[in-house]
């Protein structure tokens, strides 16, 4: 009977420890620094492009990749070549399996913004938050581990957060480094 109970709580027990043993994966998310903040920034160059092209190019790209560009636009100078965005897209919540469900886990907001010189321009997307009637920055989810009472699903919402920025700066880089089509007669 003993031999029993005790194949039965080390049964229980294995899938438990196994559990907890299982170590979150989270991407490898760009950290500045000096604010310790999530933060992607890159510089990339057109040679012969002026400054005003590109920032025409990227309020081109602003309009076409967000819905409500005028609302997202916080501030547009041209003079100054400078655009920031801020934006915001959904999560979703994860099962105990870790599969996506449709369940709504909120929404991430951003900033971007876009500086521009003659050939070449720079963006930075950071300020990663939560969405809350408090700024509830996302930088502890990965930081603080041990403190954090829903922490295998924000290693699955990481991921997915990683992606989507990744994506947006993407599709960033493709429009504003684009070569205009030369519009003529010849055909």
């Amino acid at each position: 009977m003993k031999a029993i109970m005790l194949l039965l709580i080390i049964v229980v027990a294995l899938p438990v420890m196994a559990q907890r043993s299982k170590e979150l994966s989270y991407p490898p998310i760009p950290v500045d620094e000096k604010t310790k903040l999530i933060t992607y920034e890159g510089v990339g160059k057109v040679d012969g492009v002026s400054a005003k092209d590109l920032y025409a190019k990227a309020i081109e790209w602003v309009k076409i990749y967000h819905k409500n560009p005028t609302e997202k636009l916080r501030k547009q100078d041209e003079a100054n070549g400078e655009i920031e965005i801020f934006a915001r897209f959904p999560i979703y919540a994860y099962d105990k399996k870790g599969v996506k469900t449709t369940s709504n886990a909120g929404l991430i907001q951003y900033t971007m913004t876009l500086q521009f010189k003659d050939g070449r321009y720079k963006y930075v997307v950071t300020n990663l938050n939560l969405k809350s009637q408090s700024y509830q920055a996302i930088d502890g989810w990965f930081t603080d581990k041990e403190n954090d009472t829903n922490a295998e699903n924000h290693a699955y919402q990481l991921k997915d957060i990683d992606i989507e920025i990744n994506a947006m700066i993407k599709d960033m880089l493709h429009k504003v480094a684009a070569k205009e089509d030369k519009k003529g007669d010849d055909w």
